[in-house]
Formats: structure tokens, sequence, C-alpha cells
């Protein structure tokens, strides 16, 4: 599995990292969901790798994952930011997963800052 930043994508994922201290994680959030496959991606910050995440290259660096996500997942990604809507998205060559792909923190914190045109 490999996911693709595209340039916007790495410009807004800094400014709203900013200097906040992390792991990326690609999670699935099954929070308030009736079951596995009605959760939704985000990228989450998290302290450290646990026994249940394999590691996904990126063209960022490495990003982990939990291992029963990835089966959702196409083997190619990509990340892409729309200006016009300021939203990151979380596509494949066949389908969006995520139009609206938050930042949060472990403790479920959205991380958003505005920002000038990238």
């Amino acid at each position: 599995m490999f996911i693709t930043f595209t340039d916007s994508a790495k410009k807004r994922l800094e400014a709203l990292r900013s200097d906040l201290p992390g792991q990326l994680h690609l999670y699935y959030d099954t929070e308030g969901c009736s079951c596995e496959n009605s959760g939704i991606f985000t990228l989450r910050l998290v302290e450290e790798k646990t026994k249940e995440d394999n590691v996904i290259e990126s063209t960022i660096g490495p990003i982990l994952i939990k291992q029963w996500t990835e089966i959702f997942l196409e083997d190619q990604l990509t990340i892409d930011y729309d200006d016009i809507e300021k939203t990151m998205i979380l596509k494949s060559d066949g389908q969006y997963y995520n139009r609206n792909l938050l930042l949060v923190t472990n403790e479920d914190e959205v991380i958003s800052c505005p920002m000038s045109s990238i």
C-alpha cells in the first residue's frame, strides 16, 4: 500500500500540524457507527505504534494503519486538498473514501486553522 500526498495536501497538512508532535495514523473511526463497515477514515496524530498497526509508505514518510482496516482500501491512494471546499480528500483511482479528511489528535480534537491560498 502507498499513499501519494499532492503538493497542496502537503502544504495544508503542514499548516494544520504546525509543530504538533505525533505519528500520522490513517485511522478508521467507527465511533457512533452501527458496525465496522460504516466508519470513516481520518488522519490522527498518535503517540506510538501499537502491535495492531502496520506501516504504509507515503510521499511524506511512514503512516500507521490498523491491520484490520487495510481491507477497506485500495493499494494506491492519494490524499489531495480541495482549495475551494478547504478540505483534504482521501481517494484512489476508483473512488473517494473521504472528501473531508480531518486531522485529529489522539483525544479526538479536530485540528483546524485558517489558511490563505496554497
